[in-house]
């Protein structure tokens, strides 16, 4: 079994990843905290097409 990531996996991984270290990562302990979440976040997530992605197996 290749579990090796395809060129679209890879590009969605690392967009994901610089979204949550710029946008996420910052707020998470405070909102943590709190109990609190961010649908400021949440709206820039959708904004980026992170919800009802299709990713092949």
């Amino acid at each position: 079994m290749d579990f090796t990531l395809s060129m679209e996996q890879e590009i969605l991984r690392k967009s994901v990843r610089e979204f949550a270290e710029k946008e996420i990562r910052p707020v998470a302990r405070e909102l943590d905290e709190r109990e609190e979440f961010s649908y400021e976040t949440m709206q820039k997530m959708a904004e980026l097409g992170l919800f009802g992605m299709v990713v092949s197996e």
